[in-house]
């Protein structure tokens, strides 16, 4: 099928608010960023224009995008059928999380083999899930929630993995540790975070569950308090002192996609548009409203740039000097070098915007809104 964005009603910059205009992109760069066997590829510079990796996960998250975009009413370039039964053919290479995430696809496609899915992931020993990251706890729980809505699986599945999801909160707040055990557990990521509002607020909505719900709101609030001034969702927390450790590397997809995911599922579970306006109030910064006055966004060169980060040597310096101290207990961080653009363009961050805006298009006119 042509990727030809002109073809599709595009423009040659997108504009802030029109929302169908980045959905189209998102689907158009998809097909840029294929295998020669219908796979993704895991990312691709700007410099080289070189596909390089393969990605089986990413090739889910671009699945449910599709899925959900075609539900939407918008033209793709293939169907998330075809791109589930891609991977499925390797489902031996799937981590436990990534099974997650094939059951939330599976699930919403009515697909027969997630009951299959869903009795394996009821048996996956408790030893195999302590090392995982919080984010892939947080797919199960959200695979775990679509199933049970689909009517493929029992309560019971969800329950297990809401209790693990729980077992990572910190004791003295909101926030979830990013490992089961040891001192990195306490240094989680936004991606934990962010996917953990997802996978309570989805459990909420389908089980009336009101501690998920509850637990959902705190985590939200917090995440937005922490909040950099440009709506920018800083990268890593320490979970037992509710703060930012670092807040490098800013990503876009945490801007434009995986926050509206998250905080557009809690104003669905709770009915406030606050968390719809959270949600959306990160976008204008892809669109140049961060620090760099960069737009991520090239529509002409099919691609959408990472993330800002510390220039050079800074960017590891700071990471580790300022996790030390984390760890170290004091308060102090450095703020090292200038902040640069990171050229790099993955695919699930394509998918992830079909997932979070397609049919929830109206959300973007809350940005700007008064509380």
């Amino acid at each position: 099928m042509s990727t030809d964005s002109e073809q599709h009603g595009m423009k040659s910059e997108l504009v802030l608010g029109d929302i169908p205009a980045l959905i189209r992109f998102s689907a158009d760069v998809t097909e840029t960023l294929r295998l020669d066997d219908g796979i993704y590829c895991f990312d691709r510079e700007w410099a080289d224009g070189v596909n390089r990796g393969r990605s089986l996960r990413y090739t889910l998250m671009v699945a449910l995008g599709f899925e959900r975009a075609a539900r939407a009413g918008y033209y793709l370039p293939r169907s998330a059928s075809e791109l589930v039964d891609l991977v499925m053919a390797s489902a031996a290479e799937l981590t436990p999380g990534d099974r997650g995430l094939a059951l939330w696809v599976l699930s919403r496609l009515g697909d027969g083999r997630a009951a299959d899915l869903a009795r394996e992931l009821g048996g996956v020993p408790d030893d195999v899930l302590q090392p995982l990251e919080g984010m892939e706890i947080a797919w199960l729980v959200i695979g775990a929630a679509a199933a049970l809505e689909a009517g493929v699986a029992e309560p019971a599945l969800l329950d297990r993995y809401v209790a693990v999801l729980r077992s990572r909160k910190a004791g003295k707040g909101p926030l979830f540790g990013h490992l089961g055990a040891g001192r990195r557990a306490m240094l989680p990521n936004f991606a934990t975070q962010i996917y953990s509002v997802l996978a309570l607020a989805d459990t909420a909505r389908v089980t009336n569950d009101a501690t998920a719900l509850d637990d959902a709101r705190r985590l939200a609030d917090l995440l937005v308090e922490l909040r950099r001034d440009d709506a920018g969702w800083p990268w890593l927390f320490h979970a037992e002192r509710s703060c930012v450790v670092e807040p490098y590397q800013v990503y876009s997809v945490h801007q434009d996609a995986m926050a509206p995911m998250a905080f557009f599922s809690l104003a669905e579970a709770t009915g406030d548009d606050r968390y719809a306006r959270a949600g959306a109030e990160g976008l204008p910064w892809c669109y140049g409203q961060n620090e760099l006055g960069f737009p991520f966004y090239d529509v002409s060169g099919h691609f959408a740039h990472r993330a800002i980060r510390r220039a050079g040597w800074a960017d590891r310096t700071a990471l580790w000097t300022n996790t030390a101290a984390a760890l170290a207990g004091t308060t102090r961080r450095v703020d090292l070098g200038k902040p640069m653009l990171n050229s790099t363009c993955r695919p699930y961050h394509l998918g992830w915007i079909l997932e979070a805006w397609a049919g929830r298009e109206h959300h973007v006119d809350l940005i700007g809104a008064s509380s």
